[in-house]
């Protein structure tokens, strides 16, 4: 967004909270490049996934645009259409060593700079760690 923009929609960049949830999105827009990275890697095509989905492939080409703000459940399916997992992890801003809670169900790691296959799941499904800003 530009300065005059920003500055007519009275959105200050300078701000924290702006700054964190510019942070945010762009963790968000680094999953769905991860995820579309993947698929490719992987030899898949957006209809193969749309037909492993059960959806259309314009509906998987609307995903991987950025730009979207998917649902979990459809981030999900996506992964689980390509042999991924997506895993959530949660904690407090700014405490490392806090408590981190993550759903069983919702399986890609966020963590560290880079994005490297750190091994196999219990059901032979390749593992990913995902890099995500701010989260180091």
């Amino acid at each position: 967004m530009d300065q005059e923009l920003a500055d007519l929609l009275g959105i200050d960049f300078n701000d924290p909270d702006v700054q964190r949830e510019n942070e945010a999105i762009e963790r968000d827009m680094r999953l769905i490049e991860c995820l579309v990275s993947l698929r490719r890697q992987l030899g898949l095509s957006q209809a193969e996934v749309a037909a492993r989905m059960g959806r259309s492939q314009p509906a998987v080409s609307d995903f991987e645009r950025l730009g979207g703000d998917p649902h979990l459940s459809t981030i999900r399916r996506y992964a689980l259409a390509i042999g991924a997992e997506v895993i959530h992890i949660v904690r407090l801003r700014g405490k490392e060593e806090s408590p981190t809670l993550a759903p069983a169900a919702m399986n890609v790691r966020v963590e560290g700079p880079g994005t490297a296959n750190t091994g196999s799941t219990t059901t032979g499904l390749p593992v990913y760690r995902v890099a995500m800003a701010g989260n180091a």
